[in-house]
């Protein structure tokens, strides 16, 4: 069998690769070994609820993965939007992100410096935190807050202070300029599932397939230049097979696998040297974004201003980590049965500790513990569900020196005909939109051109 490019993943940005390019007239074949379309962002129903691994809202101002359905024939519906930010302080208790901020004479001046500055200029603070950009135009402390509070639900790192500069301002820049806010989240108006079927949709549609349940062994790589990729024979009859394998032909791989897995798949010696290290440097448990999940239900909402609200906090009363809170159900009541509302939040935690299983249980009892505390409704849940989100892990922290031109390049180099669509590799936004500007990215450069329907706006 022989196709034009091979998609490996069938995630955000797989699937957003497989639509663009099968749009383009290209035979492209997307694998993926779940059975499941979302990769990380996939929601699955468990007794009546709907639970989400790791996408819970979409930060797409309109062109990004809003995009890539428009230009896949299909269109993203954007449901119901967050309007407030509640913050946590275990001093004053819950107060909105807007008491912080009084001054919006400061607020504006920082806003109109942002705006300003080219794109490619944000690309020097890649090795710097955000708290020194803003503090070059502003020492007003509600309006350092604003920022802050925004990068604990977009941007994560083990601690919330110690946020990029760079991945922070392209995203804010972004939603001043086409939403005139500074954050723009929403839920997808069909639903999770709904949004990635219409994207497989799209793939098979326009002449591509989609084969789930497909595991790639390899990417066949000989002369410096792709073949295509080896997937293994299923079902596997004995659970350790090795070496039975078909192999898909090909000129062209786009891999949206992380940077801890891809070297399982793209032979590591077929890599310049400094360029495999780079992947395994960033690959450390230490650099993983990695968070303990909670889905509680309760008979009554527990928000405190807008059912739809996106809460946050730095720091819980007792575990110090940072994170965040949203009634699901205030999103979309399908996800939970009637007279229910599904409460979905995390606790950040250092990426290493996603190991230590007996530290994760001890922290996430002494965290729930503090949900208790910040919403005493949740103290008798009609329903829970706990999950780690760590394997597979969101993404790379997003620190000082581990963004941008410090994370391995989309191409492969000296191997013609291997693409990197994945958030832990070069590229900028947030989530399933980061990983949808990804895969442009990649298509465009393959295409060798610029696809018209995304005009002239930043890519990576």
């Amino acid at each position: 069998m022989r196709y034009d490019v091979v998609v490996i993943g069938a995630g955000a940005a797989g699937l957003s690769a497989g639509a663009l390019l099968a749009a383009e007239g290209k035979r492209v074949v997307v694998l993926d070994r779940s059975p499941h379309l979302g990769g990380r962002a996939m929601a699955v129903r468990d007794e009546g609820f709907t639970v989400n691994l790791g996408g819970h809202l979409i930060e797409d101002p309109g062109s990004g993965l809003t995009k890539v359905f428009e230009h896949a024939g299909k269109e993203l519906v954007h449901g119901e939007v967050s309007n407030d930010m509640p913050i946590w302080d275990n001093a004053a208790g819950w107060t909105s992100i807007r008491d912080r901020y009084t001054d919006r004479t400061e607020l504006k001046k920082v806003i109109k410096a942002l705006v300003q500055t080219p794109y490619e200029r944000l690309d020097e603070w890649d090795d710097r935190s955000l708290r020194e950009w803003i503090h070059q135009h502003t020492d007003d402390q509600g309006v350092v807050d604003l920022f802050e509070f925004i990068s604990v639900l977009e941007c994560m790192t083990d601690n919330w202070y110690d946020h990029s500069a760079s991945d922070n301002l392209y995203v804010r820049k972004m939603h001043f300029e086409e939403r005139n806010t500074a954050a723009y989240s929403c839920w997808p108006g069909q639903g999770w599932d709904g949004m990635w079927r219409d994207l497989a949709d799209s793939i098979t549609a326009n002449g591509g397939e989609l084969r789930l349940g497909t595991n790639v062994e390899r990417v066949v790589i000989s002369g410096g230049e792709v073949k295509g990729v080896a997937i293994g024979r299923e079902p596997r009859v004995l659970p350790n097979e090795f070496f039975e394998e078909e192999v898909l032909e090909a000129p062209a791989v786009i891999s949206t696998l992380p940077v801890w897995t891809v070297l399982n798949v793209v032979p590591r010696q077929q890599l310049p040297e400094w360029y495999a290290s780079q992947i395994e440097f960033l690959a450390q448990d230490k650099f993983r974004i990695a968070w303990l999940g909670l889905h509680l239900a309760t008979a009554e909402p527990v928000t405190r201003f807008d059912p739809r609200e996106l809460s946050t906090w730095t720091s819980t009363p007792s575990t110090d980590c940072s994170g965040f809170m949203f009634d699901q159900s205030a999103m979309d009541p399908t996800c939970s049965p009637p007279g229910t509302h599904l409460h979905v939040m995390g606790a950040i935690i250092p990426g290493a500790k996603g190991r230590d299983r007996q530290w994760c249980r001890e922290t996430m009892l002494a965290f729930e513990r503090d949900i208790e505390t910040m919403w005493p409704a949740m103290a008798k849940p009609l329903w829970r569900r706990r999950h780690l989100v760590f394997e597979p892990s969101f993404g790379v922290i997003q620190m000082p020196g581990l963004v941008g031109r410090y994370r391995p390049h989309w191409r492969a180099p000296n191997v013609e005909g291997l693409w990197f669509a994945s958030e832990t590799f070069r590229s900028r936004g947030i989530g399933t939109d980061r990983a949808a500007r990804a895969a442009l990215t990649c298509v465009e450069d393959y295409l060798g051109r610029r696809i018209p329907t995304f005009g002239d706006g930043w890519r990576y």
